[in-house]
């Protein structure tokens, strides 16, 4: 047991126990799925159904700019720069809040109509460094692990793709390897076998083939 204090000023009570086992089994629905992560759609899946990302940071950019601008015309250490910065603290944690509420919302409504999902293992530093402010706000691998206990918790079962296996230039159909596809090539067609794939789509099809077992 632990009692910890935030930046805003707020307690938290927490406690650790360890339970291996699953704590209320959902039905199976005998349906399994591959999603594909991307930064134009948060989560595409293998059946088609794409998820967009609110993007809670850029919805609330103003009140982070008005508030670290509070702050920046205050007095360093003074009473009134204590409270500009707590509440600086106070917009980062809404919009914290915000995005891992929807993260636990989504988790549950994909176990309730999947029992395997698979996910790719991505490099988040990398993909930072292409797209900057974007990736952390649309925060994958807090998504991930919220997924995986979601996972844990209602007996289903979380899949992931290696970070070096190959899913996007693979057609799902064949498996003919596309290698002059790039970034903005949305759709293609396979020259093999004329399939005609979304890009994202044909991704989660192949890591929902190739996930093995989270460990």
């Amino acid at each position: 047991m632990s009692i910890k204090r935030d930046n805003v000023g707020d307690y938290y009570l927490y406690l650790t126990c360890e339970d291996c086992e699953p704590s209320e089994k959902l039905r199976l629905t005998g349906n399994e799925a591959g999603a594909d992560f991307g930064s134009k759609t948060f989560l595409t899946l293998s059946d088609g159904t794409k998820i967009e990302s609110p993007e809670f940071y850029r919805q609330s950019l103003n009140a982070v700019r008005s508030a670290n601008k509070a702050l920046s015309r205050k007095q360093y250490l003074s009473n009134g720069w204590f409270r500009a910065k707590r509440h600086l603290s106070r917009v980062h944690k809404d919009i914290a809040n915000r995005r891992r509420d929807w993260f636990f919302k989504l988790a549950l409504r994909l176990v309730r109509k999947y029992d395997r999902i698979a996910i790719e293992t991505l490099n988040l530093e990398g993909m930072k460094r292409l797209w900057g402010r974007k990736i952390s706000d649309i925060a994958f691998g807090e998504f991930a692990l919220i997924l995986q206990w979601t996972c844990a918790k209602y007996g289903k079962t979380l899949l992931k793709a290696g970070r070096w296996t190959a899913t996007t230039k693979p057609c799902s159909d064949c498996g003919y390897h596309n290698k002059t596809l790039t970034l903005s090539d949305r759709r293609w067609t396979c020259p093999e076998c004329g399939s005609h794939h979304d890009r994202d789509v044909n991704a989660a099809i192949n890591i929902l083939r190739v996930g093995v077992p989270w460990t």
